[in-house]
C-alpha cells in the first residue's frame, strides 16, 4: 500500500475544517460593518462654529450643522419630483440658523479654498439658486471673525 493511502482517512476531517472556516468566515463578514466614529465637523468648521454660537446665543437662536438640502427644500415639480430630489438628496448645508420654534431663519455655508474648482462653483451655483428660488436665505463667508459673524445675523 502506498504511503500517501495512510492520509487518506484524514481528507474528510481536513474537507470538514475548511468548510467550517469558510462558513464562519462568511457569517463574519455578513456581520462586519465597517464603520468608526468621526467628528461632525472639522476644526475649521468647528473653530466657525464657536464662533457662531456666541452671536447665536446672543440672539436666541439655534444652530443646525450639516444639514440635507432635501430636509430644507421641497420639490414642487410633481410630474418630475425625482429628477429635482435626486438633484438635492446628497447635498447639504454647513449650518442652519432657527429660531427657538425651529423655523429657518437663513442657512450658512463655510467656503474654503475646495470651493475654487469649477464643479464646486457649479455646485455652489446650484446650491444658491435652489435657495433663492425656495425663499430661504443662504450665505457664505469664507473668512471669519467676531465681526463677520455678527454681520451674518444683522437682518435678523
Amino acid at each position: 500500500m502506498p504511503p500517501y493511502l495512510h492520509y487518506l482517512p484524514a481528507v474528510p476531517v481536513i474537507v470538514i475544517i475548511i468548510a467550517v472556516v469558510c462558513l464562519l468566515l462568511h457569517l463574519r463578514r455578513r456581520n462586519y460593518y465597517p464603520y468608526a466614529p468621526k467628528h461632525i465637523l472639522t476644526k475649521r468648521e468647528y473653530k466657525f462654529y464657536l464662533l457662531l454660537r456666541r452671536e447665536a446665543n446672543r440672539r436666541r437662536c439655534l444652530i443646525c450643522p450639516k444639514v440635507g438640502v432635501k430636509d430644507l427644500l421641497a420639490v414642487t415639480d410633481r410630474r418630475d419630483y425625482m429628477k429635482y430630489f435626486h438633484k438635492i438628496a446628497q447635498k447639504h448645508i454647513d449650518f442652519v440658523i432657527c429660531d427657538q420654534d425651529l423655523r429657518v431663519l437663513f442657512a450658512l455655508e463655510l467656503d474654503d479654498s475646495s470651493h475654487e474648482t469649477k464643479e464646486a462653483q457649479e455646485r455652489d451655483r446650484f446650491k444658491d439658486r435652489a435657495f433663492r428660488a425656495a425663499g430661504v436665505p443662504l450665505k457664505r463667508i469664507r473668512d471669519f471673525d467676531e465681526q463677520s459673524i455678527r454681520e451674518l445675523f444683522r437682518d435678523i
